[in-house]
């Protein structure tokens, strides 16, 4: 009788706090943002639940509910199949749903969100409970980058997106530009909630480091490293149409060619100083730099740099890739095929708690995300942000306006042969720092110090989630407040 009655208090405390579930119809532990979510929320004493597919792993912190992705029987004729995979995501959604305690909102991950947002809207109505999506991109633009624009799944998608905006009670979105897109599209008006980095990650040193690099490398390939004094380079990918992998492995084999016939070279670097001299004339169409610069004491060169400016001292980079996806298998093939003495590529699988480790012993991090819509932003630049490295990031509008600023906190580039020069003015004299690599590293490290995931949550977030006003207590308003002060 006593356990029961400790049960049923339990249970009341339970429905007492605000509780939020968090929906994506993908991977849970592939699903950054919205675990982040889920430890926001969590911070703010909130009861929070992330529903999706079993697969990775999620931070023992975060409370899953998981099923699996729905599968059809190959015999079935396509559009059967398709409408029997739709069928059994609505069940498996809506089982999940009704398994978790009453909640006072969920928030549901765009794209993939139709039929899902169906199941959602009805949970939601029922249950009294406010239905946001989170908007991250659209579904149709990514579709039509393997589809092309006029296929009839790529109508379907985009007719799919407007029934999802017109369901919702309000929409979060990951851009400024998303967010006025969002408003032309849809006449719906979101609020932009930006990725921002969780937690700073300190690189692990010495012994710490050492067994770090093992374990996500192997043993020899973290001697061999070590032997060669290699620039460690980290670049996460999903293997999907929006990253360029093909840019990146033109702008890896430029830099091997440059390193093997710089090997040697000291024509151009003054003998007594060590500074490099740039040459008399250049390129019609760059002005040459007439005086010397030394990129290791100066952070901007005084002029715009020829293309056969050569940089002396340059390492051998060791470019680690991480992630899954459906191209993976087809790039080992070509990495295999590339002919390279001064670059190593090295595709591994690291575990969640190791990636944030990994990212903060590099010595820099690539994004190669180039937005199917040129209206979202890379978490993964957000996560080596939070690691305190130089970011090299692919160039698009949306990304040189709202998060990466050239030469401050990282650099950009557009094609290879710009990856390329980026490389060498960053790594130059490795191990010793050039002056932008000092400048870029230290403006990496202030975005955590400037607004911190928690807090932009907390600004932002929780009010769409249960408008404060009208719905929490003043008492619990304010212990949430102290809370997040504290955390921060």
């Amino acid at each position: 009788m006593a356990m029961e009655e400790r049960s049923q208090r339990q249970r009341r405390s339970e429905m007492a706090v605000p509780a939020v579930a968090f929906v994506v119809m993908g991977d849970v532990g592939r699903s950054p943002r919205m675990i982040r979510h889920a430890q926001a929320a969590k911070e703010c004493g909130c009861n929070a639940y992330v529903l999706g597919y079993e697969g990775t792993p999620a931070p023992a912190e975060v409370t899953t509910i998981t099923f699996r992705p729905a599968s059809t029987s190959s015999r079935l004729p396509r559009t059967l199949a398709t409408a029997a995979k739709f069928l059994a995501m609505i069940l498996s959604l809506a089982r999940a749903l009704w398994k978790m305690h009453k909640v006072d909102a969920i928030v549901l991950q765009a794209p993939p969100a139709f039929p899902a947002a169906l199941v959602c809207w009805v949970y939601a109505k029922l249950r009294r409970a406010r239905f946001v999506v989170d908007w991250h991109n659209y579904g149709d633009t990514i579709l039509a980058m393997e589809l092309g624009e006029h296929h009839a799944m790529v109508k379907i998608a985009r007719a799919g997106d407007r029934v999802v905006a017109g369901l919702a009670d309000a929409s979060f979105c990951v851009s400024e530009a998303l967010q006025l897109d969002l408003k032309r599209r849809f006449h719906v008006v979101a609020s932009v909630l930006y990725d921002r980095p969780h937690d700073r990650t300190e690189a692990p040193v010495g012994e710490a480091r050492e067994k770090l690099l093992a374990r996500c490398l192997g043993v020899e390939s973290c001697q061999a490293l070590e032997r060669r004094q290699a620039a460690l380079v980290v670049t996460s990918t999903s293997w999907t149409v929006d990253e360029d992998f093909d840019l990146l492995l033109n702008g890896l084999v430029q830099y091997d060619r440059t390193v093997a016939s710089r090997r040697g070279f000291t024509s151009r670097v003054d003998s007594d100083s060590g500074r490099i001299r740039v040459p008399p004339d250049g390129p019609s169409r760059c002005k040459p730099v007439q005086r010397e610069w030394d990129p290791l004491e100066v952070e901007d060169p005084p002029g715009p740099i020829p293309s056969d400016f050569e940089f002396s001292s340059l390492p051998d980079v060791w470019l680690v890739v991480t992630g899954k996806g459906p191209r993976r298998k087809e790039y080992e093939r070509k990495i295999r095929a590339l002919d390279l003495e001064h670059v190593v590529i090295a595709m591994v699988w690291v575990q969640a708690e190791d990636y944030p480790l990994l990212l903060a012993t590099a010595d820099i991090g690539i994004s190669m995300h180039s937005s199917s819509s040129g209206l979202d932003l890379p978490m993964k630049v957000v996560d080596m942000f939070a690691a305190g490295i130089p970011v090299l990031a692919y160039r698009y509008e949306c990304i040189e306006k709202e998060l990466v600023h050239a030469n401050e906190n990282g650099c950009l580039f557009k094609d290879a042969g710009e990856l390329c020069q980026q490389l060498q003015l960053l790594l130059c004299g490795h191990p010793q720092k050039t002056a932008l690599f000092r400048k870029v590293k230290q403006g990496a490290q202030g975005e955590f110090k400037r607004k911190s995931w928690n807090q932009e949550w907390f600004e932002k977030g929780w009010p769409v989630l249960f408008d404060l006003k009208s719905r929490i207590p003043a008492h619990y308003h304010e212990g949430v407040t102290s809370r997040a002060e504290k955390r921060e």
